[in-house]
């Protein structure tokens, strides 16, 4: 591995996790929507409707900022829809979306802090590239982790994701490494560790549940991260 002068890290599922789980909160607000489904039945309507919206739209993450709205409305209604025909009532739309606005149900994996204090202690510049809506700089700010990055890569506001490597490239530009440089960090297999190395990055896939043995580049906790990086640029 070449000497790394920046490290990207990944969000969700690598920085944050919902608590509790994304598939508890809407069960129980699809169920007090009148909707009646197994849980197997709601993971299967989860992935379906995310894999059809992807296929649609491959470009369009999240709507854009202004299109947001319409974009999780319209994720909301068809994941309701196959779960009974039943249809979103707006007071579900609300509590949905009040309750993933609230930075308390985010939750910070407890090898975060350590890494990110370590890192910046040897004066490595980081930064966040991630799949996310408009809304995570703010959440990384309430989460008291935006203090830690130079800046903060989002889907939704760059209009342009992962596994693209636009996405990549702005942020090496913003951080004022090339590609061969930076190191980035995160938990999907095909958005992350293929996604950065097709643009040119050094890239570590972050395999909390050891999953992914068949990958050489690998780590089960951020804190194995350390050792790679020698830092002091």
């Amino acid at each position: 591995m070449s000497r790394v002068r920046s490290v990207f890290f990944d969000a969700g599922a690598t920085l944050l996790y919902p608590d509790p789980p994304v598939e508890v909160v809407y069960g129980r607000i699809f169920a007090e929507d009148g909707a009646r489904f197994t849980a197997a039945e709601l993971r299967d309507a989860l992935t379906t409707t995310w894999i059809e919206i992807q296929r649609e739209k491959p470009g369009d993450r999240y709507g854009g900022v202004r299109g947001e709205p319409a974009f999780w409305r319209d994720f909301l209604g068809r994941v309701r829809s196959l779960l009974d025909g039943g249809p979103l009532s707006d007071t579900a739309f609300a509590e949905l979306a009040r309750h993933f606005r609230d930075p308390a149900v985010w939750a910070v994996y407890p090898d975060v802090l350590p890494t990110l204090e370590a890192l910046v202690e040897r004066r490595v510049p980081l930064a966040v590239v991630s799949n996310w809506d408009s809304y995570l700089p703010r959440l990384l700010e309430l989460r008291d982790l935006s203090r830690f990055f130079r800046t903060v890569t989002v889907s939704a506001i760059e209009e342009t994701g992962k596994p693209d490597a636009e996405i990549f490239r702005r942020t090496c530009e913003r951080m004022r490494v090339d590609p061969g440089e930076a190191l980035h960090v995160g938990d999907s297999l095909r958005d992350d560790f293929h996604g950065a190395r097709a643009a040119g990055l050094q890239a570590v896939l972050l395999d909390r549940r050891d999953e992914h043995r068949d990958v050489a580049e690998r780590i089960g906790s951020l804190a194995q991260l350390l050792p790679r990086v020698s830092g002091g640029i």
